[in-house]
């Protein structure tokens, strides 16, 4: 893995954590406070690797170009 794709990698980790690690539980209590299930976080919670891996792979045919 060259330092790009590294840093492309540890990018989507941190939007990974920040989702699924801040949001996700965030969104959760507050929906047992009463409030609206955020249908559009949830369409990106289960895109969200599809979306990764999609861009990981633009990377690396973007770099193998070169």
């Amino acid at each position: 893995m060259t330092t790009k794709e590294a840093k492309r990698q540890r990018f989507w980790n941190g939007i990974a954590i920040v989702l699924y690690g801040v949001l996700l539980p965030l969104c959760c209590l507050l929906m047992v406070v009463g409030e609206t299930i955020p249908y559009p976080l949830l369409l990106v919670w289960f895109a969200l690797p599809y979306i990764e891996q999609s861009g990981m792979e633009y990377a690396r045919r973007k770099e193998a170009k070169r």
